[in-house]
């Protein structure tokens, strides 16, 4: 049986070292105030605020919230950390060698490596992690390119043959050159074999005590998750890397209309601020916070079901899209912290397509029409909602996640658009979890507003290829709208079969032009990422694809 899990901020997909541009590094800005911000820890302890509740899945192979994964990111540790600026550090390999052919890797593995535990760690572990990613669906082809992964994901072996081990040293042989795989194998968190080895893997979803206490080989150990409210974790002593200098790394849930108050009120020290107003934002930077802006990982967008015929006219996707005031919402609602986007790729990356190359989709409701009349949606009985020749009205409701108010508030102004040019639209603000449910588990919707992760590698595989569509009840998949195109297959595979970066480059252009075509989803807007901290916080990090990054290095100055 195979492990399923949602989208999340872990099966992004990663970047081959020096090949990006899109690693945004972040900009810290301090207020000239002379306030003191006041601060909610002693020297020994520092609380991370996130509006999204962790579900108390701590096992990198399962997790699939992205506050799930902060946690995961510095209780378990990974053969690489990624860097910033987009580089590779060494983490548990200490370095790592390519081959000429690009077709081995060799990794030199840390000594005296220890779990949370106690017990050793060896690369049995690294290698029984492998195996545990390609027992699940949506993670198996981050190894399916090592030498004896297809058969292993088949049953036709029992072990991964390409994978070896001797002493410190771990060898990885690949079938191919294959361009994500430092960051789809570098960057995985590793689980220990001797806690979970012993487990069918079908039943680990209901291993609620492991899961909620995991034991990791990282900087951080968990001693205590309170469901909906908080994760306490305190620094391991003996990790290899050396004990962090905070003692307590507390991660906590907070209201998103209470980010401000939090603040100040002394209640936490590091939280994203992208959702509060930019008037909001001066004055903490006034009260003596610190604010970085980095790159945010993600965009927004609203999404067509593709499953539903209604979905297969063009004309009526490219009409809705021309019929939405993007730039409005750029202005107004995001207050020009971002900026728009026509295709599925980070902005100011290598891999982004020029402009030219795409359309903008500019606001055009007279060709929005032109385009609803061309397919036969008229409004012949005066209502103000168009109809077709069965008499069908042109109405649709857009499910959307209430995980964001600046989300919200565009949903809604897109509401207004679309009546303009006879499309009437009910707007249903849900919980996030209900979403992921039933929208991306059952395909229960007809449009739905939510956000998509960018992946620190370029590679779209997951969302957009054929293969990552699912049509059944029950069973998800990361292409959500069920999106399938030959040529965009074809364009996917060719960019991920060299390292090359003009040629991938010149792939992920065809990919690009054509999704933007045949306009399958509403790109929205790409947001900038601010985060606001205690100006007490030293050696405070973060980056696009790493926001906790260093973390056993970070000092409070009082």
């Amino acid at each position: 049986m195979k492990i399923k899990k949602v989208l999340s901020l872990a099966c992004a997909i990663a970047m081959v070292a020096g090949l990006t541009t899109g690693c945004g590094v972040g900009n810290k800005s301090t207020s000239d105030s002379t306030k003191e911000a006041k601060r909610s820890s002693t020297k020994d302890s520092i609380i991370y605020g996130t509006p999204t509740a962790p579900g108390g899945t701590f096992n990198p192979v399962l997790a699939y919230l992205g506050s799930d994964n902060l946690i995961d990111n510095i209780v378990y540790g990974s053969l690489l950390s990624l860097k910033p600026d987009g580089s590779y550090d060494g983490y548990i390999a200490k370095d790592y060698e390519v081959s000429d052919d690009q077709k081995t890797v060799e990794f030199t593995l840390n000594d005296n490596i220890k779990w949370q535990d106690g017990e050793d760690f060896s690369a049995d572990d690294i290698i029984f992690t492998l195996e545990a990613v390609a027992k699940t669906d949506d993670d198996s082809s981050k190894v399916a390119k090592i030498v004896g992964a297809q058969d292993f994901i088949e049953g036709k072996a029992d072990s991964i043959s390409g994978v070896s081990a001797d002493g410190n040293k771990l060898k990885i042989e690949l079938t191919q050159s294959y361009a994500p795989f430092l960051a789809d194998v570098g960057t995985l968190g590793i689980i220990p074999k001797h806690v979970w080895g012993d487990i069918p893997q079908e039943e680990w979803t209901n291993k609620t005590e492991l899961l909620n206490n995991p034991i990791g080989c990282g900087p951080y150990k968990v001693t205590e998750y309170k469901d909906g409210e908080s994760v306490t974790l305190e620094a391991f002593d003996n990790f290899f890397g050396g004990k962090a200098k905070i003692g307590t790394f507390i991660m906590k849930v907070v209201n998103q209309d209470a980010i401000a108050a939090e603040l100040t009120s002394g209640n936490i020290d590091i939280i994203d601020v992208k959702e509060l107003k930019s008037d909001e934002v001066k004055e903490l930077e006034d009260a003596g916070f610190t604010k970085y802006s980095i790159a945010d990982n993600m965009y927004q967008y609203i999404s067509f079901n593709m499953r539903m015929p209604v979905f297969q006219d063009k004309n009526l996707r490219q009409a809705i899209t021309y019929a939405i005031d993007r730039q409005s919402i750029l202005d107004n609602i995001v207050e020009g912290r971002g900026e728009l986007i026509n295709s599925p790729f980070i902005p100011n990356a290598w891999s982004t397509p020029d402009a030219s190359d795409l359309n903008d989709y500019a606001y055009n409701p007279d060709k929005a029409i032109e385009l609803l009349e061309a397919s036969g949606w008229k409004d012949t009985d005066g209502d103000g909602i168009r109809e077709n020749s069965a008499g069908e009205k042109l109405q649709f409701t857009i499910r959307c996640s209430n995980d964001s108010k600046t989300r919200e508030n565009a949903v809604l102004f897109v509401k207004e658009c679309l009546k303009k040019v006879g499309i009437e639209v009910e707007v249903s603000i849900e919980e996030d979890g209900v979403i992921a449910e039933d929208c991306i588990y059952n395909h229960n919707f007809e449009m739905y507003a939510l956000n998509c992760y960018f992946g620190k590698d370029p590679n779209p595989y997951f969302w957009w290829h054929s293969s990552s569509a699912s049509d059944e009840e029950g069973v998800a998949s990361f292409n959500f709208g069920s999106y399938k195109n030959a040529s965009v297959d074809e364009n996917i595979e060719k960019g991920l079969s060299t390292m090359d970066q003009n040629e991938r480059k010149a792939a992920y252009t065809e990919v690009a032009k054509q999704i933007n075509e045949d306009a399958p989803m509403i790109f929205l807007y790409v947001q900038n990422r601010e985060i606001m901290c205690n100006s007490d916080l030293d050696g405070f990090d973060p980056g696009t694809f790493n926001v906790l990054y260093n973390v056993q290095k970070w000092s409070l100055a009082k």
